[in-house]
């Protein structure tokens, strides 16, 4: 799914004294007419004030660019209306369903497959009262192709979409600014009226799921200001900004007055006011949310807890949750590195990284599991690819590999992680298994707001050996995870590689992709699996880390709280009230 927040772990205190919540099953893609609740929670109250607690800052709220689980939930459940959505549930981990949003229902796909048509409904509006048109969907999904201007988010359009590539796979289509190949995004995404029509390149059974998405959202091209829209939100859902956006520190959501609740039926948008604060350390957050004194109570965190708060956690009865993240970690060698364009140095990091030193310090065995599979547990092509030399990996053996390389030892890499207190600890014990291989490794922790952004820039390339990332599927399916982070031809571009972060581009691999592509059921999760073990132990293109679980916690007033790890994995604001 997205890229994720910042990873946090449980403690094994924790874990012997919680029945852990197991994340759920697949969901079922029921065309429920009219945006019909999954059965979420009800019987909430309207009015007061919602705060949102975060020790993360937020990199977009464009909808083409979010690409972060949880930004993508609360933008959907706020000012962002997409064509289709995952509803809320009753509990903490349940399957949600797909729904229909700001479309009349699910989607209706011809039978061959390759055509798709939405109705947008009647009296959806922007927060100025104008109708959202079927033209406002079509203008922002066609931001996607911008790739030279809209970063950091999905690329399902220029998958999906029967618009021809260039030799390098890029789409002939190169966006609405540039306009270079208009005709042919044209002919692919088409009005009439307000029914939406989009034609696959390849049949496709999943399409109104990645419809979920916000970069498949509306976007009125004359609000568009192309990079400086990256803050600039404005509401069709039931909220909107009061005043503007502060990097770092978050704002004010008011009521939109134009958001009529007859074409929304499942958010119930209970309060009056939501305030997002995302100034605050995790440690800070926590402590505020277990003490549970004044605006606190009627808060709840977004980010998942840290490890120094587990301790204290148990004691806010009734208001925390254990849940299975539906995420992985992992790390990325960069082919674009001198180092690691070598293939023995590839395998030399991913013999010698220490799982073991992440584990502990994300909060030990009990609730973090060291992993050698991309695809997370939940989804059902998880292969189970067993580590090539145990959770603590093997400092002789990697450092054989290193010595085959040709390079020179001890081999200096720059290595990036996303800057938090738990990934300091864990880094600290990965950098010493890799040097005791024989590496030099300097490690540079990156703010949150700007991490993915760093990835993802071309300069990147020259100046960083490795990355550490975190990715779930977007939908139940590993369809989403595997080409989103390997394929080449519809990640990497003149913008940077989008999310296949180290430039991993092999020819042969994005055949099987295409193969797995073409496949369904158990002999589709067959092939997505094999992919997953070949990219692990052939090719050394990513090196997965560790499954973790998350917990969150909210303040006493704070009613229908629930995680939603469908869409996410985060508590889902849907129905959430406070009472007064």
């Amino acid at each position: 799914m997205k890229r994720t927040q910042i990873v946090a772990g449980v403690a094994t205190t924790l874990a012997l004294g919680l029945a852990l919540t197991a994340c759920g099953s697949s969901p079922t893609a029921t065309s429920t007419a009219g945006g019909a609740t999954s059965g979420a929670a009800a019987g909430g109250a309207a009015g007061g004030t919602l705060h949102i607690l975060s020790g993360t800052a937020t990199e977009h709220w464009d909808p083409q660019r979010v690409y972060v689980g949880v930004n993508i939930e609360y933008g959907n459940r706020m000012f962002t209306r997409t064509l289709t959505t995952f509803g809320p549930v009753a509990k903490d981990g349940e399957p949600a369903t797909l729904i229909a949003d700001a479309a009349t229902d699910t989607g209706t796909v011809s039978a061959d497959g390759k055509e798709w048509k939405f109705t947008i409904k009647d009296g959806v509006k922007w927060e100025d009262g104008q109708a959202v048109k079927c033209e406002d969907f079509k203008y922002g999904i066609s931001r996607t192709f911008a790739v030279d201007v809209i970063t950091g988010g999905p690329n399902y359009a220029i998958q999906y979409l029967d618009i021809p590539k260039n030799d390098d796979g890029s789409s002939k289509y190169a966006g609405p600014y540039k306009k270079t190949g208009q005709d042919l995004y044209d002919k692919a995404v088409t009005c009439d009226g307000n029914t939406i029509t989009f034609k696959m390149a390849k049949p496709s059974g999943d399409f109104n799921m990645a419809a979920t998405m916000t970069a498949f959202g509306a976007f009125r091209e004359d609000k568009d200001q192309g990079e400086k829209s990256n803050y600039a939100i404005f509401s069709n859902g039931p909220y909107k900004l009061e005043g503007s956006w502060t990097a770092n520190k978050g704002a004010t959501f008011v009521r939109n007055e134009n958001w009529d609740p007859a074409t929304d039926g499942f958010r119930k948008a209970y309060p009056d006011k939501i305030v997002w604060d995302e100034s605050l350390t995790q440690e800070t957050m926590y402590e505020r949310i277990i003490a549970d004194q004044g605006d606190d109570k009627n808060a709840i965190a977004m980010d998942q807890a840290p490890v120094t708060a587990m301790a204290n956690v148990t004691s806010a009865e009734g208001r925390y949750t254990v849940v299975a993240s539906p995420y992985t970690r992992y790390m990325v060698p960069n082919y674009k590195s001198k180092v690691f364009s070598n293939d023995k140095a590839r395998e030399a990091l991913a013999l010698a990284t220490d799982r073991s030193a992440y584990v502990t310090a994300a909060g030990g065995d009990q609730v973090v599991k060291a992993t050698n599979s991309l695809i997370n547990p939940a989804l059902p092509a998880f292969p189970n690819t067993p580590l090539l030399a145990g959770e603590k990996g093997d400092a002789a053996k990697a450092k054989e590999a290193l010595q085959a390389s040709g390079l020179t030892l001890p081999v200096k890499i720059n290595v990036a992680y996303r800057k938090n207190d738990t990934l300091d600890k864990a880094f600290a014990g990965l950098k010493a298994g890799w040097d005791a291989a024989g590496f030099q490794t300097n490690l540079i922790g990156i703010p949150a707001e700007q991490y993915y952004g760093t990835l993802q820039s071309p300069e990147s390339a020259t100046k960083y050996d490795a990355y550490w990332a975190g990715w779930g599927a977007d939908f139940p399916s590993a369809s989403t995870v595997i080409p989103q982070l390997l394929d080449s031809r519809s990640q990497i571009s003149a913008g940077g590689p989008g999310q296949d972060y180290g430039y991993f581009d092999n020819d042969e691999f994005n055949a099987g992709i295409d193969k797995a592509m073409a496949l369904t059921g158990a002999e589709g999760d067959k092939a997505w699996g094999a992919l997953d073990t070949e990219v692990v132990t052939k090719h050394f293109g990513v090196i997965p880390l560790i499954n973790d679980q998350f917990v969150f916690a909210h303040g006493s007033n704070v009613e229908g709280a629930v995680v939603n790890t469908t869409f996410t994995g985060y508590y889902d604001i849907a129905n959430v009230s406070v009472k007064k």
